[in-house]
Formats: structure tokens, C-alpha cells, sequence
């Protein structure tokens, strides 16, 4: 069995988080936590929907470092919908999800 997931190549991680930077929204990447390796992919294992200046937003949790680095990334509901879906295996799927989220930042 295959689960889609959202997963983001380096191109599409830098140009969201600097359109999340540029419109003012709260949370985005900061300058170095972005990855050195142009080549990987990011899985987005959790989001939600929320508003921010009146319309509606995604505020989602990006895996940068499996277990290691995630942090949360706002950006708008069409921004997030293009975020390509990759079918991952059902293990995959559970590594990506219970790794949980970042820490809470207000």
C-alpha cells in the first residue's frame, strides 16, 4: 500500500519559504537551517489550514533532516497546492509522520 505525501525539491523549498519571507508571514525557514543539498527532497509530513491577513493560509511542518531538523513553514493554500503528492510506501509514510513536528514557536 502507498500513501501520497507533499514533497518539495530543493528549487520549490527556497522559492516558498522567500515568498513566505516576502509577504510578511510568521513562520518561514531561516537562513541557516536551509539545506546545503540541492539534490534532496523535503517531505511535508504535517499541516493545517489558518488564516493570516484575511485569507486563508497553510502553516505546514517540512522534514529537513529525518529526525532531526523540521521546522514550519508558512505559505498560501495555492502555493500549497501545488506542492506535487509522491506516493511513498506505507513504512515511509509512518518514519515521515512519527517523527512529529517542530517545537512550538509563538
Amino acid at each position: 500500500m502507498s500513501v501520497p505525501m507533499k514533497v518539495l525539491d530543493y528549487q520549490r523549498l527556497v522559492a516558498l519559504n522567500e515568498s513566505s519571507i516576502r509577504a510578511g508571514r510568521k513562520q518561514h525557514i531561516k537562513p541557516e537551517q536551509i539545506p546545503a543539498d540541492t539534490g534532496k527532497t523535503y517531505t511535508v509530513n504535517f499541516h493545517f489550514d489558518h488564516e493570516w491577513g484575511g485569507g486563508k493560509d497553510v502553516r505546514m511542518s517540512v522534514i529537513l533532516q529525518l529526525g532531526e531538523l523540521m521546522v514550519w513553514l508558512d505559505v498560501s493554500q495555492s502555493e500549497f497546492d501545488t506542492i506535487p503528492d509522491v506516493d511513498m510506501p506505507e513504512l515511509e509514510w509512518e518514519a515521515f509522520v512519527c517523527c512529529g513536528v517542530p517545537p512550538w514557536t509563538p
